[in-house]
């Protein structure tokens, strides 16, 4: 057995950021976000949900019942995080691509519509993290997904003994071009350490 404590990574604390789809990858994992991105802010203590879903079906033969290969149906990548901020980049998420706009020049009233008819709300997006071991040992991570769309939203109860909160998830989509649907960033070391296989992970980050 080969234990290795000191690979252990808590996700300390971090962002989910949009930008509009087509947003170029980030240039690393340390540097701040360009403009172009939005931060979502605060959200509950359970922090971001990735799941990654790859559904299979194997072949059926008459001479035996193992299947001789499988045929990959489906893949699905998801970030969920429910947000506590109720300001306009989240509500116009969350109502899909809401957008408010002043009744009236100075008035500092605001108005917007949800729409009757639902519509496509595509985005970048990025998840970055943070774990800070010492003062000297800090380790960045950030998920950027080119192309992804709100494929999810949790009921949004309002009440006076808790803060409002918006639940969301998204899905990405299929790339423009190539196959690659996502791209890991990091600083951290322990990403090239031996894999199963015997081999190491590639030094850009990049997801299967």
């Amino acid at each position: 057995m080969a234990l290795r404590p000191t690979l252990v990574r808590v996700p300390g604390t971090g962002e989910l950021s949009l930008a509009p789809p087509g947003t170029p990858e980030p240039t690393d994992s340390t540097a701040a976000l360009p403009a172009a991105w939005t931060g979502l802010g605060l959200s509950t203590e359970d922090g971001v949900t990735i799941r990654r879903a790859v559904e299979k079906s194997g072949t059926t033969h008459w001479q035996q019942i193992t299947p001789a290969r499988y045929i990959y149906t489906s893949q699905e990548l998801t970030v969920a995080s429910v947000f506590q901020e109720s300001k306009g980049a989240v509500l116009g998420v969350y109502f899909g691509g809401m957008t408010f706009a002043e009744t009236a020049t100075g008035s500092k009233k605001y108005r917007a519509e949800i729409s009757a008819v639902p519509k496509g709300d595509e985005r970048a997006l990025c998840v970055d993290w943070t774990d800070q071991i010492s003062a000297t040992e800090i380790y960045h991570h950030r998920l950027y997904v080119p192309r992804v769309e709100v494929s999810e939203t949790a009921d949004a109860q309002w009440t006076r003994t808790q803060e409002a909160r918006w639940g969301l998830t998204f899905a990405a989509l299929s790339p423009a071009s190539g196959t690659t649907l996502a791209v890991w960033l990091t600083d951290d070391p322990a990403v090239l350490l031996a894999t199963p296989g015997g081999g190491s992970l590639a030094a850009s980050g990049k997801s299967d």
